[in-house]
């Protein structure tokens, strides 16, 4: 699958996910942590171009992705919520979708 692609795909799996989201946290919440990971997909997508769940390193879903966030947003995040926030989106991915990535949720766990 083509980069291009590959981010619409998520992205349209984000919407879903946020739909998902909303009926199980606050709206506010929902809203930040969808905005998070939709930074997240732009963020992969423009600086690695991945084209698929394997190409998503632990590094560019922890500290790259992290350090960039900071950089760009005033809000302070930890990179343990990050991550949080982070498995949430992809956890949703594996439940509905099958599309997993062992090593990146092993390096979301800890």
């Amino acid at each position: 699958m083509t980069p291009p692609r590959f981010h619409t795909l998520l992205l349209i799996y984000l919407d879903e996910y946020r739909v998902h989201l909303s009926a199980a946290k606050p709206h506010t919440q929902s809203t930040s942590h969808c905005s998070i990971i939709s930074e997240f997909l732009n963020y992969a997508h423009n600086y690695h171009l991945v084209s698929g769940l394997e190409q998503i390193t632990v590094s560019i879903a922890n500290s790259k992705f992290h350090n960039h966030y900071e950089r760009k947003n005033k809000e302070v995040i930890t990179k343990e919520i990050m991550k949080n926030i982070l498995k949430g989106y992809f956890v949703f991915l594996n439940k509905k979708y099958g599309l997993r990535n062992e090593i990146l949720m092993r390096g979301l766990e800890r």
